[in-house]
């Protein structure tokens, strides 16, 4: 038998020490002062399971919420989208309304009750399709938005563009790729799901009828005439609950399946991925863990809150009216997108069309029906526009107000408004109409309300960030009148009214 060597000796009595002194390594460290390194235990412990599905719940939990904000307009868009080609026009067709929209019109949030509202869904998936608008000789204002299933407005086809002029316009999807027919505008389209929200000026009640007959000749038609026509296709509606539930990461996922975003976006998909919410192969709860299946639920019960309440950050008030930037198209600020889509969807660009929204009078109050208000405009503050501006009087839930007068609008296109000797214009904002002021009344409803001030076809200034109209007062006394003239000062705005803003 051969001797072992005095080195394998010595080895392997160092490692038998090391094995027999390894449960003190601890001890010993720390009475040396050396920082020790826990070693992951060979077999998870119960506790140590526990707190894996802890931070699981929680990565799901965070994920989730970004994902809601991200994909809310896609659920949105999908909502809307069931709704409409099921109760007003299939996909690839215009449905025209033949009246202003009243407290009774749910199709969309802060809607307008100054013109005929037109609407189609378009799939390009497989065809585009032909637009074609007419001469306009009478300069009516109108617009053909065009909004991707985003809500981003990548388009316009207005009288602002066409200079009154008629013309064709080819709606192709992103893939698409063929010969453009003459005389015909190529419109490239971000997504192969597109929203058309079409805007045509009625000037008073009397011209009614001339508005319907032009919005009528605002057409789409097919780029290819089929042999045989088919069926008019519709989409499918989605549940109920979309908005609360597990199923909005499906019908989100679906949506972004089929309309591809930016590349830059891909980023934060991946991450998504991570929770399930996967884009590549579509969210299935079935085959998630019970952990992240709870964080998701629990996003969804605090995710509607936070797209709710997500204007402070993109607000700007002065003298009680607040506008939004960005709007209308909104690159990666997905809280701003997901908030106007809760809020204001369709919301156009401020090119084409601007918004201040006011809940609170000249102090800071509530605006409510238990009170009279004034709306003072000198010649120069009014809004400068070629075309006209509004305001409508909206509930809380963010439709047109129901009022006694049966109207929650002025307008500055129909001719009846009173103006004074110097150019100036009082608006009576109440429940009651003003005795001899009955022009230029704008009826409240009996509870608290909110003011839109709309500018279609705005001159530049209106849309600064820094433009400020002028606030909204309390009717009072000559007296009291008076002194709050007097003390008036621009007051910071309550961001407690807007909490009061529910779902529709």
């Amino acid at each position: 038998m051969r001797r072992l060597s005095p080195k394998i000796i010595a080895l392997v009595a160092w490692v038998l020490c090391l094995s027999l002194f390894q449960p003190y390594a601890p001890t010993l460290q720390a009475a040396s002062g050396v920082p020790s390194r826990s070693a992951p235990a060979p077999f998870p412990t119960a506790q140590h399971l526990k707190q894996l599905a802890e931070s699981e719940e929680e990565l799901a939990y965070s994920l989730g919420i970004q994902a809601y904000i991200y994909g809310y307009p896609l659920v949105i868009s999908a909502k809307t989208m069931g709704e409409m080609t099921q109760s007003r026009a299939p996909i690839n067709q215009f449905y025209y309304s033949e009246t202003l929209a009243s407290p009774a019109y749910r199709d969309i949030v802060t809607p307008n009750s100054d013109t005929l509202y037109m609407n189609a869904w378009l799939d390009l998936s497989q065809s585009p399709v032909i637009l074609n608008v007419p001469d306009n000789p009478q300069n009516r204002y109108y617009t053909v938005q065009m909004l991707d299933v985003y809500t981003n407005t990548f388009r316009n086809v207005s009288n602002r563009s066409t200079k009154q002029k008629a013309g064709r316009y080819l709606i192709a999807g992103p893939r698409w790729k063929g010969i453009v027919p003459a005389n015909t505008s190529l419109i490239q389209t971000p997504t192969g799901t597109v929203w058309l929200v079409g805007r045509v000026e009625v000037k008073g009640d009397s011209d009614l009828p001339q508005a319907i007959r032009f919005e009528k000749q605002i057409t789409l038609a097919p780029l290819l005439q089929a042999k045989q026509a088919s069926a008019p296709q519709v989409s499918a509606a989605i549940p109920a609950d979309a908005l609360t539930s597990l199923s909005f990461f499906k019908i989100m996922t679906d949506m972004i399946c089929k309309n591809p975003p930016p590349a830059c976006d891909r980023v934060l998909l991946d991450q998504f991925a991570l929770a399930g919410i996967d884009v590549e192969h579509g969210f299935t709860p079935s085959k998630l863990r019970p952990a992240t299946l709870a964080g998701l639920r629990r996003a969804l019960l605090e995710a509607p809150g936070i797209v709710q309440n997500g204007f402070p950050p993109y607000t700007h008030i002065r003298n009680g009216w607040g506008s939004f930037s960005p709007i209308g198209t909104y690159g990666n600020q997905f809280l701003a997108r997901a908030f106007i889509a809760f809020s204001g969807l369709a919301a156009n660009v401020p090119e084409e069309e601007v918004y201040y929204r006011a809940y609170t009078d000249e102090r800071g109050g509530l605006l409510t029906g238990t009170k009279r208000y004034t709306l003072h405009f000198t010649k120069e503050q009014l809004p400068q526009t070629p075309a006209f501006w509004s305001i409508n009087v909206y509930s809380h839930q963010l439709y047109l107000a129901t009022t006694a007068a049966n109207r929650s609008s002025v307008r500055s296109n129909t001719g009846t408004l009173v103006y004074n000797p110097d150019g100036s214009l009082d608006l009576y904002i109440q429940k009651e109409p003003p005795p001899g002021k009955e022009s230029n009344w704008i009826p409240t409803p009996a509870g608290d309300f909110n003011l839109v001030l709309r500018v279609f076809a705005p001159a530049p200034d209106p849309w600064r960030k820094d433009h400020a109209w002028p606030p909204v007062y309390e009717s009072k006394s000559a007296k009291g009148v008076l002194e709050v003239l007097k003390s008036a000062i621009p007051r910071p705005f309550i961001s407690d009214s807007f909490r009061r803003v529910k779902s529709g």
